[in-house]
């Protein structure tokens, strides 16, 4: 059951339209939840939420040409007083707090059901954050490295080393990277030490899924 006290306006954000389409059919019925708009990207939500100044935005993370994380920084910047919920397939733990940093207001995953959505909008339209029970445990864990900011820091990357993820991601090697960005293949395992020292990784697969989450697999 949804507990606010007015109604209030939804921006729906996804790449596929089947799942704006059963997120917008479990609200349809709801009278306190109007949906205003659609977007099936970053840059249309941002937008989208810049005309509409929705009070709340339902928004994928890992989009073409923009992903959550940047779009909720613009969104936030063009409609600062909307909420932003996240609805995501994964749940890595640098990325959820990169993106409660940004500014989201909660953070549930795909698999979730009618009435978590509900909680999580009744607990966010109240002036609350609200996070799924898995994605609360994964934050509570603590990281491999204590020299971080804190067990719960974490290291936001910078555009050269998102550019070594991307590369990866195209499987290029280390020498290929290094010519392809002017570097020394030394520096390019430097930057490629610093990325999984940031993101608390254990190995390139675990590098592959947090890109993946990032959108960056296209």
């Amino acid at each position: 059951m949804l507990n606010v006290a007015a109604p209030f306006t939804v921006l729906l954000v996804d790449d596929q339209s089947i799942i704006l389409d059963g997120i917008e059919a479990l609200l349809l019925p709801i009278d306190l939840v109007q949906v205003v708009g659609r977007a099936t990207n970053g840059a249309d939500a941002v937008r989208e939420a810049a005309t509409l100044q929705p009070e709340m935005v339902i928004m994928d993370v890992n989009m073409p040409g923009m992903d959550g994380i940047e779009a909720t920084k613009r969104i936030l910047k063009a409609a600062p007083e909307t909420k932003i919920l996240v609805l995501s397939m994964y749940g890595h733990k640098e990325f959820v707090l990169e993106l409660l940093d940004a500014g989201a207001s909660g953070y549930l995953l795909k698999n979730t059901g009618k009435a978590e959505l509900l909680e999580a909008l009744s607990a966010i339209m109240n002036g609350k954050r609200y996070l799924a029970k898995e994605i609360a445990t994964l934050l509570q864990q603590t990281d491999r490295f204590k020299d971080r900011q804190g067990e719960n820091g974490y290291g936001v990357l910078t555009k050269r080393e998102v550019q070594v993820v991307k590369l990866i991601m195209q499987e290029y090697t280390t020498q290929e990277i290094a010519e392809r960005l002017f570097l020394s293949a030394d520096t390019v395992e430097t930057h490629r030490r610093n990325i999984m020292h940031k993101l608390d990784l254990r190995n390139t697969a675990g590098l592959v899924k947090y890109a993946m989450e990032r959108g960056w697999g296209e």
